[in-house]
């Protein structure tokens, strides 16, 4: 370990590369016989024992927990635990701060509080102990600010959370690579622009040419008037070979901006179409969208302005050889301004960059806030907040707007300024060029031919000074794509075990698993479902219900253990396979905007419409559909608009009886409808589970009367398991959950019967 001013932790297993331990906490901690060498973990908190802003230290190393106070530069030991005598931590949020608690000898014992910003870290930290109390030393130690959100590069906070590299830390050589790797299928249209590119930079050079020949041979040499004749014809020419050379370089300009866009998009999409749930999860819907549609619709134009300074860059050089060509001394004069405006646009670049960066974020901010808004219209206008939601939707705008004006306040600013050292230099070349046509140096047409050249000169150059500008946005808007596009899609099994069709069984053999690792929402679940069985899942709100049948679709992989499908590890079985023999049927059914029987259909486009009948009158939905203007060709809006609950839900049964699987999950499939309409549902119901493995979901206990076998979840364990009767008879949780509701129930005159 370092022995300077702060020991470096940097290498130290489960040390965020940022940490770095005060002298005064390193002195007191070898003090008290901790040695540094086997230190695993060291993570720091923001508040004093008192709950004021203040500093304490946590260190585990091989055998005992640490707890050190430091004030004023001095750091005491308040506590010393062995840590095989901690048997269970937890955190515990309160008002405004939380708590980090350890068991010890059966008796909870806070170790020290930190601010709700710092949730996650010691989130981690309580659930190493937890680990450590129960598996030993084998457990991995973990990294307590894994989300903490710095740059990949230099190690800085990130502003916006769903990047990984700032802006500073771009590696713009490499996005280049990228795209031009992107843009291999039009390098034949790349390489078509280039040639007209230089043969309109060509062109371009011939004006000023003919126009000195024009002033010395013709006007001022008093040459017959056909010559004058042929020069205006040549120049009249020229201008029309450089419109024709304009429309086709434009049209295949905008024809490879256009394409390679739209393929960008289409690859974002299909990318996007095989992440994993929890990317959707942290992530939200208004940054994809602006990230899919808006950015790549952005960087159309910005392709395009990129191939205009690749135009300019060529009469740059072209130009300026013309120049030194015809005259030399001039040459030099021209180039005065140059160095100014060189280092004024790599300023106003290195100046410009965050702010561009800032009106990315608030621009997705905005597009997030209009998504939730018109997601959650309903709601809104429900609770009479839309004075709330304009206040919001204002808040977002306004810092759209701020950083827009920085930006192009900065701008106009920094134009003018280099539109004057161009002018100035062109003034140069008047007064040096006049001199030099005074004393014969030069032709008055060599002066006015040069003065031609240098407005052709200047003005590419001052061009250029716009690629800061367009530079930041492309560099930004690349990166972000780039970003979506390196994200891992769902782990697929690269030779997986072929099961034409499932029989059913499904195990669970000590399941563990959390959204974030650190934090499980099911612990060491076991148990087997047998083919064509029917199991309820019974437990209160966060048991670990919904968590658990989002595992055998595997929309997530466990933490710990094995599912088994058939015998078969799920994660052995293709994702196609194992969701093609998968059926849900939610709480709240998703329909998409189109008509009822491609609503019905989706999971089998191939149905026919026979099909289609077939499945709805399984479902109870014939009678209700035919019942509409257009039967099965009804439109409906996105999400079902225009339906009640419970006809949604009996679409939602056709579709999973269309789909005919062999694993059926029913999450709260009758919660939210009436009696009558329940009614109907338990119908299509019974006819949908027949032959089926079935896992059933419910609140309503009453649902479950057919069921075979119950699991009851609490705090994502299996705390009971059997047929109803024989749980009723046991008179455990499942017992005290149906006398609880009967007991509700009977207020508003319903008895569920089981």
């Amino acid at each position: 370990m370092n022995t300077g001013d702060k020991q470096d932790l940097s290498k130290m297993p489960g040390a965020a590369p940022h940490v770095a331990l005060p002298d005064s906490v390193v002195a007191a901690y070898r003090t008290q016989g901790g040695d540094m060498d086997e230190l695993k973990l060291a993570v720091k908190s923001d508040l004093a024992p008192d709950g004021a802003f203040g500093e304490q230290w946590l260190m585990i190393n091989r055998q005992d927990l640490w707890v050190l106070d430091r004030h004023n530069g001095t750091a005491n030991v308040r506590y010393k635990l062995p840590l095989d005598q901690i048997t269970d931590a937890k955190v515990e949020r309160c008002v405004g701060n939380g708590l980090l608690q350890v068991t010890v000898d059966q008796k909870p014992q806070v170790l020290l509080h930190y601010s709700n910003d710092l949730i996650d870290r010691f989130g981690r930290v309580a659930y190493y102990l937890h680990d450590l109390a129960e598996n030993g030393e084998q457990v991995a130690v973990p990294d307590p600010d894994a989300d903490d959100h710095r740059c990949l590069v230099c190690g800085r906070t990130l502003v916006d959370r769903s990047t990984k590299v700032c802006p500073s830390c771009i590696q713009r050589g490499k996005i280049f690579k990228r795209l031009m790797a992107l843009a291999r299928p039009f390098w034949g249209t790349l390489l078509g622009i280039v040639l007209l590119m230089l043969a309109g930079v060509l062109v371009d050079l011939l004006p000023p040419y003919l126009t000195r020949i024009l002033i010395d041979d013709v006007l001022k040499a008093g040459a017959k008037a056909d010559l004058l004749v042929w020069l205006v014809s040549g120049l009249l020419g020229i201008q029309v070979t450089r419109v024709i050379i304009t429309i086709f370089t434009n049209r295949m300009n905008i024809n490879l901006s256009t394409r390679f866009t739209s393929d960008l998009r289409d690859q974002l999409f299909t990318h996007l179409n095989k992440l994993p749930i929890d990317y959707f999860d942290k992530n939200q819907i208004g940054r994809l969208m602006t990230r899919v549609n808006q950015d790549t619709s952005e960087l159309q134009g910005l392709v395009s302005q990129i191939t205009g300074f690749a135009l300019n860059i060529m009469l740059v050089i072209g130009i300026g050889a013309v120049l030194f060509t015809m005259a030399p001394s001039l040459g030099l004069y021209v180039l005065i301004p140059t160095p100014l405006v060189v280092a004024a646009a790599y300023f106003y670049y290195r100046y410009m960059r965050p702010h561009f960066e800032r009106f990315w974020i608030a621009r997705w901010r905005l597009n997030a806030t209009l998504n939730t808004f018109l997601s959650g219209i309903r709601v809104v206008k429900a609770f009479a907040q839309e004075s709330l939601e304009e206040e919001r939707y204002h808040d977002r705008n306004q810092k759209v707007l701020e950083s827009r004006l920085r930006v192009d306040q900065a701008w106009s600013r920094f134009y003018p300024l280099i539109s004057f050292a161009f002018n100035v230099g062109g003034l140069i070349i008047w007064y040096a060029g006049g001199r030099a046509v005074l004393a014969d140096k030069i032709t008055l047409g060599t002066l006015m031919a040069f003065l031609s050249y240098l407005g052709m000169f200047y003005g590419p150059l001052s061009n250029l000074t716009h690629i800061s500008q367009t530079l930041n946005q492309f560099l930004t808007i690349s990166q972000r794509m780039f970003e979506m596009l390196d994200e891992e899609p769902e782990k697929q099994v690269e030779t997986p075990v072929q099961q034409p069709s499932l029989g059913g069984k499904i195990e669970f053999d000590n399941v563990t698993f959390g959204y974030d690792p650190y934090f499980p929402v099911v612990r060491d679940l076991s148990f087997t479902i047998e083919p064509g069985e029917m199991i309820g899942v019974v437990g209160p709100s966060g048991a670990g219900k919904t968590t658990l049948v989002n595992l055998i679709c595997r929309f997530y992989d466990v933490t710990r253990g094995t599912i088994r499908v058939d015998g078969v590890d799920i994660r052995d079985l293709s994702m196609e396979e194992i969701r093609r023999q998968i059926g849900m049927v939610l709480q709240t059914p998703f329909l998409f905007q189109g008509t009822i029987a491609e609503n019905i259909a989706y999971g089998k486009p191939e149905a026919t419409l026979e099909d289609i009948i077939r499945a709805a009158k399984a479902a109870n939905a014939h009678n209700f559909v035919t019942r509409l203007p257009e039967g099965y060709d009804t439109i409906v809006g996105e999400g079902g608009t225009g339906l009640s609950g419970g006809e949604r839900q009996r679409i939602s049964i056709a579709r999973a009886i269309l789909h005919n699987p062999r694993i059926l999950i029913l999450d709260e499939a009758t919660s939210s409808v009436d009696t009558e309409t329940e009614r109907q549902i338990q119908e299509a119901l019974e006819k949908l589970v027949k032959g089926r493995t079935t896992i059933a979901i419910a609140h309503r206990l009453s649902t479950l009367y057919n069921a075979d076998r119950i699991l009851v979840l609490n705090h994502g364990r299996l705390e009971e398991q059997g047929a109803p009767k024989q749980l009723m008879e046991n008179k455990g949780k499942f017992y005290n959950l149906v006398q609880l509701q009967t007991q509700l129930s009977s207020l508003d005159g319903v008895v569920p019967a089981l």
